[in-house]
């Protein structure tokens, strides 16, 4: 029973934090003297996330839903605003699916190695240091903060542009800037999910990478990876069904380890969107880092 909380534990956290779900759930029972998870414990584990991600976007969800079948409980706006979205995640959702469709095989070959999945765990945090790098040269030759007088408030001059232009004012927070993703920074980020396949790159990690070499701050990149996260692993889940009849866990392992996922997961989606408000990535870079190395080390030394 303990094992199955644990590696729920893992799953939840590992699979929304940019640490790698696939690296850890590979890594850790091997460290830890534990059995390697049967592939239908894997898939209940995945779905405990699919119901984290879920709740915690239940009010988009339902958005969603009623902007197809009763636009007219949203408002013609937001009804036209949340279809469009639906239309970017959809749009976004074909790479990791094509790619997935024809190397699955390959990535479940490299996860089931977890030497080789820590080696990967380090090397795939290239993108997300030169995705944080290129943000902050992005950000040195931004334009300053200029003082707007006449409207007693302290505005960049692009926002001074634009109103004077009689554009639309620059997103206010995440959601805002969320509804005015561009159809090619979408796709963008669908592109980069798809690298999510190799191990240790970890889906929020290279698709928050992707936005920030876009030009979209982290907490919105973060909303949509999350919410394109829900057709991915809905897929994923799906494909792998016939393998639930494979467990060698007792139901009630199989139980608390989805309800561990779901709870953990649930956790780790609320506290990154809110860290990535005001912070970087780097700490999950040097925990990459550091933590990718100790297990090759781990690995090699005392696992043999």
């Amino acid at each position: 029973m303990l094992r199955a909380i644990v590696l729920g534990i893992v799953q939840g956290l590992t699979e929304f934090l940019p640490i790698s779900s696939s690296a850890h759930l590979s890594i850790v029972p091997r460290l830890l003297g534990y059995a390697t998870p049967t592939l239908a414990f894997e898939v209940l584990l995945h779905f405990g996330t699919l119901a984290a991600v879920a709740a915690y976007f239940a009010r988009d969800l339902w958005a969603f839903v009623l902007s197809l079948v009763a636009p007219a409980r949203l408002g013609p706006e937001e009804a036209r605003i949340r279809r469009r979205l639906l239309g970017l995640l959809a749009l976004a959702s074909v790479p990791a699916a094509a790619v997935g469709f024809l190397l699955q095989d390959w990535a479940d070959e490299q996860t089931a190695r977890p030497l080789r999945a820590s080696v990967w765990l380090v090397l795939t945090t290239a993108i997300m240091i030169a995705a944080e790098l290129y943000d902050r040269a992005r950000s040195r030759r931004a334009v300053p903060v200029i003082p707007v007088t006449t409207e007693g408030r302290v505005g960049t001059r692009a926002e001074r542009l634009a109103r004077g232009a009689g554009a639309d004012p620059p997103p206010t927070d995440a959601e805002e800037e969320l509804k005015r993703l561009p159809v090619a920074k979408a796709a963008g980020i669908g592109l980069a999910q798809a690298l999510a396949l190799i191990p240790g790159t970890s889906r929020s990690g290279v698709t928050i990478s992707a936005g920030l070499f876009e030009g979209v701050s982290r907490a919105t990149a973060a909303r949509f990876s999350f919410l394109l996260s829900i057709p991915a692993i809905l897929g994923a889940g799906i494909l792998k069904l016939d393998e639930l009849s494979g467990a060698t866990e007792t139901p009630a392992e199989l139980l608390a380890g989805t309800i561990a996922a779901a709870v953990s997961g649930f956790l780790a989606v609320s506290f990154l969107i809110r860290l990535l408000r005001t912070r970087t990535l780097w700490p999950f870079i040097w925990y990459r880092l550091i933590a990718g190395g100790l297990f090759v080390l781990l690995l090699v030394t005392v696992r043999g």
